[in-house]
């Protein structure tokens, strides 16, 4: 079931600009929401992620989602902590799951029309997960 604007919590962990990780949900939060089936099928397949362009399949139920801290306007500094604690959240997941770093993606390659993450590219972050893992 997609879910409705008012459901929460709206993630499972929050990331301060001090690189702390605060938990803030667990099980089904409302955070990936509708995104494209294509990318879901890659990232469970852990291959090459194609171009969202489409919203029709609930991504709350196959997703963990973090907020970063940040003022959304593409101008607000990222520090070094933030980069880090999203490398380091993401490798303690997959290595909980058994996954590699090719399961972490960002909101905007889910769904199109986000613009999210900024300030750093979702391939940085696999590569650094991937180093984590290691």
């Amino acid at each position: 079931m997609p879910a409705q604007a008012d459901e929460g919590p709206l993630c499972h962990g929050m990331i301060t600009k001090d690189g702390t990780v605060h938990l803030v949900g667990y099980g089904r939060v409302y955070h990936a929401r509708l995104g494209d089936d294509d990318v879901l099928r890659a990232v469970v397949a852990e291959k090459r992620l194609p171009s969202g362009n489409e919203a029709n399949t609930d991504g709350n139920r196959h997703f963990h989602g973090f907020e970063c801290e940040d003022l959304g306007d593409g101008e607000d500094p990222w520090t070094a902590a933030r980069p880090e604690a999203v490398e380091k959240a993401a490798a303690a997941i997959c290595r909980h799951h058994g996954w590699t770093s090719r399961s972490v993606i960002g909101r905007k390659e889910w769904q199109p029309g986000k613009v999210d993450p900024r300030g750093f590219s979702m391939d940085s972050k696999r590569n650094g997960t991937r180093d984590r893992l290691k």
